[in-house]
């Protein structure tokens, strides 16, 4: 049905690069959970797939 693909994203709030060279790969009925410390770019991975800014 649906996969998601992350190749080489980068992401920069003015000088801040938040994520960089993010690649990842997550094929139809896996399960996927972001774990890390706060600040490590969970959130704006998710952001990026859902088109915000």
């Amino acid at each position: 049905m649906a996969s998601v693909f992350y190749k080489d994203v980068v992401k920069k709030f003015g000088d801040f690069t938040a994520l960089h060279n993010l690649n990842l790969e997550i094929e139809d009925k896996e399960f996927l959970v972001l774990v890390g410390p706060s600040g490590c770019g969970k959130t704006t991975a998710l952001r990026c797939l859902a088109w915000k800014k």
